[in-house]
């Protein structure tokens, strides 16, 4: 693959929308070393040994020994380098069990982890964590009735307890919270709305913001455009269709995200991928799956 046609990856957990959660335990190191992926996942990852150097969203971030990170659904990331004694324990949430937890948690504050994603803690307080995470784990290996409840209430205990060691290190929410309550908001109605329009304007009118006023605010608080952001949330909205969908075409793919023809649609997500929707179906087949696409 040629520098032109890189693509950012989803980084995939089989059987996770099953389980609801795992537990990854020794994990040492992300599948798409050196390339860019996004997980449609919450990850929760917490460093035991060695260093890990990578970017989020574009933004150089090292992760090492106590360090633990929440990485909310549809950032950007790449591994760059670890050293060879590298290992992470990962906490995977499948997106339809995150929407559980944050309806039953409304007063808890998410948007701080899509600009500050790293809390660095103290040995004593990594092995709180991480105490916490092998109950998680021992709970997602019972066949109970009362696993999913189990579950939720762990979960909610993780988040709970990262989220007062996060509190200690966090920037000055007068600091930063006009900007990211408009980002937070904007995300909230990427996910409504992005088969209805990919324009600027429409997410900014829905805010009652001018287009140019909100490009800057959405710029200045992640160093990106909000056109970007749409293209990237449509572009994985897109490749999970293409992946797990196999019982629709790609015309039928297009027409259920909003383009009105396939060219558009061809030439849109090759913008934003650097493949094309029937190339990057090609991709995924030729890697392992189960049964032919219709294309």
């Amino acid at each position: 693959m040629t520098s032109t046609e890189q693509t950012t990856q989803t980084f995939v957990v089989p059987g996770i929308d099953r389980q609801d959660v795992m537990v990854l335990h020794d994990y040492n190191g992300f599948p798409y070393y050196g390339q860019e992926f996004i997980s449609e996942n919450l990850v929760i990852s917490i460093v035991l040994n060695g260093l890990s150097i990578g970017y989020c969203d574009k933004r150089e971030v090292r992760f090492k020994k106590n360090d633990v990170s929440v990485v909310l659904p549809n950032h950007i990331c790449k591994e760059q380098e670890t050293t060879k004694d590298y290992e992470v324990e990962l906490v995977i949430v499948s997106p339809k069990f995150m929407e559980e937890i944050t309806k039953n948690t409304a007063h808890r504050n998410y948007i701080k982890y899509h600009y500050d994603p790293i809390i660095r803690l103290t040995p004593e307080q990594c092995a709180v964590v991480l105490r916490i995470v092998h109950c998680v784990r021992d709970v997602c290996s019972m066949d109970t009735p009362n696993r999913h409840q189990m579950l939720l209430s762990m979960v909610d205990v993780l988040l709970t307890i990262i989220d007062f060691y996060h509190a200690k290190q966090e920037i000055p929410l007068e600091q930063m919270s006009h900007g990211y309550d408009v980002f937070n908001r904007f995300c909230n109605l990427l996910t409504d709305h992005y088969t209805e329009s990919r324009e600027v304007s429409f997410y900014a009118d829905k805010l009652n913001l001018s287009p140019k006023h909100f490009s800057k605010l959405i710029y200045n608080a992640t160093g990106h455009t909000a056109s970007y952001w749409v293209s990237q949330h449509v572009a994985v909205k897109a490749q999970q269709l293409l992946r797990n969908r196999k019982d629709l075409t790609v015309l039928e793919i297009c027409y259920s995200l909003g383009f009105a023809d396939l060219a558009h649609f061809s030439r849109y997500f090759k913008r934003a991928t650097g493949l094309s929707p029937r190339r990057f179906r090609v991709q995924e087949w030729q890697v392992g799956v189960e049964a032919s696409p219709r294309w």
